[in-house]
């Protein structure tokens, strides 16, 4: 976990091109100072291609810079394109906010 608290984006509707494009400047700020981001998709039935393409770039940038990116209450249909585009290995997945926020608060396991 870095310095800054992580940066919560609580999602109250589907994670779509209209979405993506809002929220992309805030979230891969975030990603590439370096801080954890915890994406809230509780209110999200569906992802398009976009909202997708955010997620990856995002994740890419934060762990590029120290930092991870994790999905708290997905889908199951966001967990079927996970799976279908081979991702769901990709991103933590947190039940709630809060198991979220004490996973990214343990220090990393170095073996």
């Amino acid at each position: 976990m870095s310095g800054r608290p992580p940066l919560v984006v609580v999602l109250v509707t589907d994670l779509d091109q209209r979405l993506a494009d809002e929220l992309r400047p805030g979230i891969i700020e975030a990603a590439e100072s370096g801080r954890d981001l915890v994406i809230d998709m509780g209110g999200s039935g569906t992802i398009d291609p976009a909202g997708l393409g955010l997620l990856v770039r995002a994740h890419r940038s934060a762990r590029q810079h120290g930092a991870t990116l994790c999905l708290v209450a997905p889908s199951r249909f966001v967990l079927t394109v996970l799976h279908t585009m081979r991702l769901d290995g990709v991103f933590p997945i947190y039940p709630d906010q809060a198991t979220a926020l004490s996973g990214l608060a343990r220090p990393a396991v170095r073996v």
